[in-house]
Order: structure tokens, then C-alpha cells, then sequence
């Protein structure tokens, strides 16, 4: 198995962009793109009075809604064997059903613990919404063999 197999962001990334995802696939160091995006000038400079922030990327760069995968969180190791991490991913979109069918196609990314796999969906989708946009939070339970 590869260095990649075995890793648990690595896995679900692969699997997420598998998926054909209508909108951006944004990694752990890009967290904050959509809260800084701004509007530019055609220098690609920032504009003093221009829109920024979330709303504007949905609009701008993500109308279809982004899906947002953040660092594995380590829990276990299981006899040994097995090291298990949770990955939580963001289904992000301006409105609520597009950011539910986008959580819908996420949670397609694994297999279930009766159906074998090293992923499958650990919480329930949970739903957030505000003012500018609607946010379904899914955590994944990933396992990766132990290095020794």
C-alpha cells in the first residue's frame, strides 16, 4: 500500500474528487479562501469598497456550493493494527437545498463498517444555516493500516 492508502486525508480527498463535485474541492490550508475572497481589480489587487467574503465566493467562484475537507483528527489505534482518524467535511452552498444535494453527494464517498471499506459516514449530517449561506457538517471515520 502507498504512502497516499495510508493516508487518511489523501483517501478521503481522492474519494471527494471521484465524485464530480458541481463546485470547488477546498483542502485544509484553503479554510479560509471563501472568508477572504475579495473583488480585484485587473491588476488582481483587492478593491478599497469592493465585496468581500463568503457570500461573494458563492457567488463569484462557487455558485453550486463548495465542499470544505479539513486535517484528520487521530482517535485510536485498534489492536494495534489499525489507526483510526475522523475527517470532517463541509457542504457549503448560498442555499439550503443545494448545500443538502451536496451533502447528499458527499456522503456518498464511503463504503459502512458491514460493507467493508476503510470510511464510512461517523456522525449524521448536521445542518447550520445563516444570513448568507446554509452549511451541512459530515464527519467520517477513516482507517489506515499501522506503520510499523
Amino acid at each position: 500500500m502507498s504512502a497516499s492508502q495510508q493516508d487518511p486525508l489523501a483517501l478521503v480527498v481522492a474519494r471527494l474528487r471521484a465524485l464530480g463535485l458541481p463546485g470547488p474541492l477546498l483542502l485544509p490550508e484553503d479554510a479560509l479562501t471563501p472568508a477572504e475572497w475579495a473583488e480585484k481589480d485587473a491588476q488582481g489587487i483587492p478593491t478599497a469598497k469592493g465585496k468581500r467574503g463568503l457570500g461573494f465566493y458563492l457567488a463569484d467562484q462557487a455558485p453550486d456550493g463548495y465542499v470544505q475537507v479539513y486535517e484528520p483528527t487521530a482517535t485510536q489505534t485498534t489492536g494495534g493494527v489499525h489507526d483510526e482518524h475522523w475527517v470532517t467535511v463541509d457542504a457549503v452552498a448560498a442555499h439550503r437545498q443545494t448545500a443538502q444535494a451536496l451533502g447528499q453527494l458527499v456522503r456518498r464517498i464511503p463504503g459502512t463498517p458491514r460493507t467493508g471499506g476503510r470510511c464510512w459516514l461517523f456522525t449524521p449530517p448536521q445542518i447550520t444555516s445563516d444570513r448568507v449561506s446554509t452549511r451541512v457538517t459530515q464527519q467520517f471515520q477513516v482507517r489506515t493500516t499501522h506503520a510499523r
